[in-house]
């Protein structure tokens, strides 16, 4: 028999898997980054604000680190290409 419950919880579950990827993708991305690109401190609040947002508040990390991802990474993308 398959339970109500579990059926219910797997958008859920696989909306807040799917988010905690991206946050660990984001925070794998900046930790790696020369600080001769990206200063220590702004990694910093970069990953805090990703890590901190997905723990506390769900989504609003995943937001954060795709943020990050689709403007800011390009961004540094195209400045050490260059």
């Amino acid at each position: 028999m398959i339970n109500i419950a579990a059926v219910q919880a797997f958008p859920t579950l696989v909306l807040y898997t799917a988010s905690f990827v991206l946050v660990v993708w984001a925070v794998v991305d900046i930790a790696r980054r020369p600080t001769s690109v990206m200063p220590r401190s702004r990694k910093a609040a970069w990953i805090v604000s990703s890590v901190v947002g997905w723990f506390f508040l769900g989504l609003i990390g995943a937001t954060v680190a795709m943020f990050y991802l689709v403007a800011t990474r390009r961004k540094l993308n195209a400045r050490t290409v260059v």
